[in-house]
């Protein structure tokens, strides 16, 4: 099956003060397999939501990662197209949905991209076009392999900053795990929604990390992992609350302190007793 090339669009991280999950992590992760795909649950069904025309791939990340929480916990809910575009337009401001390349190409200063921190500092004070604010956000240590894999196996995902390499591109197209590969130039720059993880050439994943780019699931080895993933994000959401699995693994009163030590700020709302 030939595939229509993927765009990127996600700028490179600004690095501001954050959270850290280590810090807010209670150490008590939920029973989970040593390889496990919290993606596969949904069967298919990811759309493109418009990252084969813009540069919408954070925004496509939130409409992905807020279908996977309320499939999980809730009633699923997979924001469209129309409220991806509203994401985008955040940080786009001068971008049109019905326009031409001519009003959001090259040069016209509307199709720009996005970065993910400043989005998940958008949600956690705005809510989203699906009425939902975010509570927190919290960075994951993307070179600490447990840690990871804590995080996914806590809230189900983590949200990925990622450099695509030319040949990712090409291994996509071929149903292929992404590979790094030294002499392929950076492409661009993206974000992804990381569901899945598993032992190096577990046959079962066909890679070490599962993820959802493009409409389709597909996987990174560890090598592209460890060369190409820039930031990593744990989002807290308010289904999330009503979980005492995750209560258990989350200090809530640790992340309401952390939360007004970085922005000098009482945490906005009730804190949740973990378990």
């Amino acid at each position: 099956m030939t595939r229509t090339p993927g765009r990127y669009g996600r700028r490179p991280p600004k690095r501001h003060p954050a959270i850290q999950f280590s810090h807010i992590s209670t150490g008590v992760v939920p029973a989970h397999p040593a390889a496990a795909d919290y993606l596969a649950a949904l069967s298919g069904g990811w759309q493109m939501l418009g990252n084969d025309v813009a540069g919408d791939c954070v925004a496509v990340t939130w409409a992905n990662t807020r279908r996977l929480v309320t499939a999980s916990l809730a009633v699923e809910n997979y924001p469209g197209q129309a409220q991806v575009w509203q994401i985008y337009q955040t940080q786009n401001p001068n971008f049109d949905p019905n326009g031409t390349a001519s009003t959001n190409g090259p040069g016209s200063g509307a199709d720009n991209g996005m970065d993910i921190q400043t989005l998940l500092e958008y949600l956690v004070s705005t809510p989203g076009p699906d009425g939902v604010k975010a509570v927190g956000f919290a960075s994951v240590d993307h070179t600490n392999r447990a840690e990871v894999q804590a995080a996914i196996a806590l809230g189900g995902s983590v949200w990925t900053g990622i450099n695509v390499l030319d040949i990712n591109q090409t291994e996509f197209a071929d149903n292929q795990p992404w590979k790094y590969v030294a002499s392929s130039k950076v492409d661009g720059g993206h974000s992804v929604i990381t569901g899945g993880y598993g032992p190096r050439g577990a046959a079962a994943l066909g890679g070490d990390e599962r993820f959802i780019t493009w409409a389709q699931e597909t996987s990174f080895t560890d090598s592209f992992w460890s060369h190409e993933v820039e930031e990593c994000w744990f989002v807290i959401w308010p289904e999330q609350l009503g979980s005492k699995e995750f209560l258990a693994g989350v200090s809530m009163s640790q992340f309401a302190a952390d939360y007004q030590e970085i922005t000098g700020k009482p945490f906005p709302g009730q804190v949740p007793a973990s378990s």
